[in-house]
């Protein structure tokens, strides 16, 4: 392994040392002070056992990739202690300079919001005078942030697909779209159809809400394409498809989501449960995108501890929000989406997250994990 000591008069000349000599991806090993600055060991970023070791082969007695595993995990942790050492450096200097855009970013950790989207808040909110006055104009920030529909789309008709993962509320969801329609039009000109082909629990919901409102159900299987059914329904005013939430490499996922896309007339929206996790959500539009989504439904807002990441999906993919639900009443427990409701939600939560302390180490690397503009500036300052 190729060790070098870096002695400069400063972390940020050693740091920059550093970088020249091994790159971005320089292990930092240690870092002590000296008389007359600091000193710096660090090693270029490993390379993969294979090439690792035919390199000692040729060079010196050969490590074995086990060893060598080993090595590069001790190091990556390193690196990991030391990233949010830095995290913690720069997260010190942001809130003794601003102590009151501080105080806002941890309530904005609370509601569940990344870096990236704080950031954009504290730019777009500018300077206040006091803490509340800061804290109100970021709100507002946020409400124009949100993207939302603005309209009830289900109420003047209609064909509209509803994806998204296992459990999100498809199929409650248009329960409760399909009974506000047939209260108001009857339900001659409504029909409700599957594409879920293999899961005979799912046909046998959807046939019993079509039995319970008198509304016509079809089933998408080998014999009659989604095409062919929706011609076939082409005088009904409304038509709901129901989708099957499976993996994304699933045949039958893909097979759905093809014919969904060979569909324009079909307004496909994604329906996203605000108690999953943020990495299941993105994994849940980045499946559900290739069929073109046009907008998207925040369900089990009554069960979440946190809206953030639901909401800074729609802001970082520019999906907008048509419907919210908030329960299992049908067909009282939904809403057409609006900014300020959404963000209303989104801080009760957040204040009932804020209950309990914040953890430290959560709001130094949220802030760290944001673009170079902000994060990048206070680790400067603060080495």
């Amino acid at each position: 392994m190729q060790l070098k000591k870096f002695v400069a008069k400063d972390m940020r000349r050693a740091l920059m040392d550093v970088r020249q000599a091994f790159g971005e991806d320089a292990a930092i090993l240690s870092t002590r002070s000296v008389e007359g600055g600091v000193e710096v060991v660090a090693t270029p970023a490993p390379a993969s056992p294979d090439k690792a070791a035919e390199f000692n082969a040729a060079n010196e007695p050969s490590v074995s990739k086990a060893e060598f595993g080993a090595m590069r995990s001790e190091l990556n942790s390193i690196r990991s202690l030391l990233q949010q050492r830095l995290n913690g450096l720069a997260w010190d200097q942001f809130a003794r300079q601003t102590p009151a855009q501080a105080a806002i970013w941890e309530r904005l950790v609370a509601m569940g919001l990344p870096g990236n989207i704080n950031q954009r808040l504290l730019d777009l909110a500018g300077q206040a005078r006091t803490l509340d006055q800061l804290w109100r104009q970021t709100l507002s920030a946020l409400v124009k942030m949100t993207p939302v529909y603005s309209a009830d789309p289900v109420s003047t008709g209609g064909i509209f697909a509803f994806l998204g993962p296992t459990g999100a509320g498809k199929t409650t969801t248009i329960a409760k779209l399909a009974t506000r329609f047939v209260l108001a039009n009857g339900p001659e000109e409504v029909a409700l159809v599957t594409t879920d082909s293999f899961r005979l629990a799912a046909h046998e919901q959807l046939r019993t809400l079509g039995r319970i409102l008198g509304v016509t159900v079809r089933i998408v299987d080998n014999q009659h394409s989604l095409g062919d059914t929706l011609q076939s329904l082409a005088h009904k005013r409304l038509v709901l498809i129901d989708t099957a939430g499976l993996p994304s490499r699933h045949p039958e996922q893909q097979r759905q989501l093809s014919e969904l896309a060979d569909q324009p007339q079909v307004q496909n929206w994604v329906v996203l449960p605000c108690t999953a996790q943020g990495q299941v959500l993105q994994a849940a539009w980045k499946t559900c995108s290739t069929a073109g989504v046009s907008g998207c439904i925040l369900t089990h807002l009554d069960e979440a501890c946190v809206m953030g990441e639901a909401l800074a999906l729609c802001i970082d993919r520019a999906v907008p929000v048509v419907y919210e639900t908030f329960g299992q009443a049908i067909p009282d427990d939904l809403a057409v989406a609006t900014a300020q409701a959404l963000v209303k939600r989104a801080v009760a939560l957040g204040r009932a997250q804020a209950a309990t302390p914040v953890d430290r180490a959560r709001v130094m690397n949220n802030f760290g994990s944001q673009p170079p503009s902000r994060a990048a500036a206070a680790k400067r300052a603060a080495i």
